[in-house]
């Protein structure tokens, strides 16, 4: 097994709606004694507190660090392990110990959940994942922002929001399948609200034209929204991504299939298209704004470009976990 000299753990007390705090106590006892004590835990106090804790530690010199919470404290975890568009420590670990209710950069990994996860510390295997850095505009500037998973637009945008704005507990109460069933009702409302979604698109220099659709999905992961397999071919370290566009399909058309893309056999259905590589530009063909996430987190609108950056992440995973 690697051997680390401080692990630090970036812990969200509310992951899982809050229920992640129920088993906190049996993590910590697995995480001290994987770890034989030289181990510091930071509470997340605030959205966006976990980059600058994790920023922080690897300033300090932790060589592990581990993310104990859903897929929005590990977006916010991996963007701390970049400072200025470079890497903080090249050499040091992310460890993931899911507790959400979305989960699905552990489906990627073929993790457990919760303190099943905890196997991870264990684990004899870094992997070198790749990442998707994202270049968006917000306001009147642009931003950048990693994302581990999966990045998207139109749909996926504008489900984030409703997602955001989701009674915070809703997932947890609703047991294990909370986070798909947020997402699912997210879909649909956005699905009977919100028009398509005309943009440009130029994957690796190749001009895609203007396409009406409904989402646009950057995949460096076969699923995101809870479980929904949108690019079920898709590898987090075969250095590409999958592009992934649904057409502005009839909302009956989806209802009909909407098993199938929950089961990741959508890709024949009409509408459908998949293209795969590395760099991706995305501009709007009309004045409306479209909207952005990553990882399940609100970004911000097009026009965006997105970079395939091959093995950026050493993670300590094992598919028996």
């Amino acid at each position: 097994m690697p051997t680390f000299s401080h692990t630090i753990a970036i812990v969200n007390g509310q992951a899982g709606g809050g229920s992640m705090r129920r088993i906190w106590p049996q993590l910590l006892r697995e995480m001290v004694r994987a770890t034989r004590g030289r181990l510091s835990v930071r509470w997340t106090p605030s959205p966006q507190a976990a980059t600058r804790l994790t920023r922080q530690a690897l300033q300090d010199g932790a060589d592990r660090v581990v993310a104990v919470g859903g897929d929005g404290t590990l977006h916010e975890v991996v963007n701390g392990f970049f400072e200025n568009g470079q890497p903080i420590a090249p050499r040091a670990v992310l460890v993931l110990l899911p507790c959400g209710t979305g989960g699905d950069f552990r489906r990627a990994l073929q993790v457990g959940n919760g303190l099943a996860s905890t196997r991870q510390l264990w684990s004899p295997q870094i992997r070198a994942v790749d990442l998707l850095r994202v270049r968006y505009t917000t306001g009147g500037d642009t931003a950048s922002r990693y994302v581990v998973n999966v990045a998207s637009c139109g749909l996926g945008g504008l489900v984030v929001q409703s997602v955001e704005h989701a009674p915070a507990r809703l997932g947890a109460h609703v047991g294990p399948l909370g986070g798909t069933l947020v997402y699912l009702g997210a879909i649909l409302y956005r699905l009977t609200t919100a028009p398509a979604s005309h943009l440009h698109m130029e994957i690796d220099g190749r001009d895609l034209g203007v396409w009406s659709t409904h989402t646009v999905a950057v995949a460096n992961g076969p699923s995101f929204g809870g479980g929904l397999q949108i690019a079920p071919g898709a590898n987090i370290d075969d250095g590409r991504f999958d592009l992934v566009l649904l057409e502005d399909v009839s909302l009956s058309f989806l209802l009909r299939h909407a098993h199938r893309f929950y089961r990741g056999s959508h890709g024949s259905l009409a509408g459908v298209h998949r293209f795969c590589g590395t760099r991706l530009h995305l501009r709007p063909a009309r004045p409306e704004p479209i909207w952005l996430e990553g990882d399940g987190e609100p970004l911000g609108r097009l026009p965006a470009t997105v970079d395939l950056l091959p093995g950026a992440l050493r993670v300590q995973s094992s598919p028996d976990g």
